[in-house]
């Protein structure tokens, strides 16, 4: 059963690596040091450690607090009627997740989140920015602002997989994925945040299909990969 915490965390014990990466998050840019320790106060943080493999939500639950991971990765997946797994998205350091459920006051998850390595969560009750906060502080405006992008850049963060998921072959699928991915990292070389299977379960593909389809692209001198590192190339014939 996952725990978002219910002990509020002393902000001022969080490590300087931790502040950091709140500071560097999307959430919280644009706000000052010395702002960031009463602005994590007023929204209640709490900071909870979990292992590999555990669940940090669970789909059916409810919840009110939203996470920012501040080190490791997870995953976000759902799984349907009958069992099957479909990844819905990667969580890297900086990274927020549940926001859109913590906004609405005791909804329901219908996805889960776990871990992929040793992590730690700093939860944030989203809620209170629904209104301003009783000491009206001047940096809580900028972070409704900050989170209205964020949600904006979640919308089209599912249109892009929703663009590869789409596509006719598995081929096309693989290709959807890394193009967008090279077009992120404004290079043709990247890592992909996904193992295998998770890479075929966020494409809604089998893994051995998968598999197959990416050693053809590589001898066909498409791409080159060597286990979540990828290179688009251009084949010969097309120089």
């Amino acid at each position: 059963m996952a725990d978002s915490g219910n002990t509020k965390t002393d902000v001022r014990k969080l490590s300087e690596r931790d502040t950091e990466v709140i500071r560097r998050s999307a959430l919280f840019a644009g706000t000052e040091k010395d702002d960031l320790l009463s602005l994590l106060s007023c929204l209640n943080a709490r900071k909870k450690a979990f292992s590999k493999g555990e669940w940090i939500l669970e789909a059916g639950e409810k919840t009110n607090g939203a996470g920012l991971l501040l080190s490791g990765s997870a995953h976000i997946e759902r799984y349907d009627y009958w069992g099957n797994r479909h990844i819905v998205n990667a969580i890297l350091s900086g990274d927020l997740f549940g926001e859109s459920y913590a906004a609405v006051p005791e909804s329901v998850m219908n996805v889960s989140v776990q871990a992929d390595e040793d992590l730690s969560v700093l939860f944030l009750d989203l809620g209170k920015t629904m209104h301003m906060c009783s000491s009206a502080c001047s940096f809580h405006s900028r972070l409704i602002g900050n989170l209205v992008k964020l949600l904006a850049q979640r919308n089209l963060t599912l249109n892009e997989k929703l663009t590869c998921i789409t596509q006719h072959t598995m081929r096309d699928k693989i290709l959807s994925y890394l193009s967008s991915q090279s077009i992120r990292c404004h290079s043709a070389y990247f890592d992909i945040p996904f193992d295998r299977q998770q890479l075929a379960d966020y494409l809604n593909a089998e893994r051995s299909a998968l598999s197959k389809e990416l050693s053809k692209l590589k001898k066909e001198g498409v791409i080159d990969y060597q286990k979540n590192h990828f290179r688009l190339l251009v084949p010969v014939e097309q120089k």
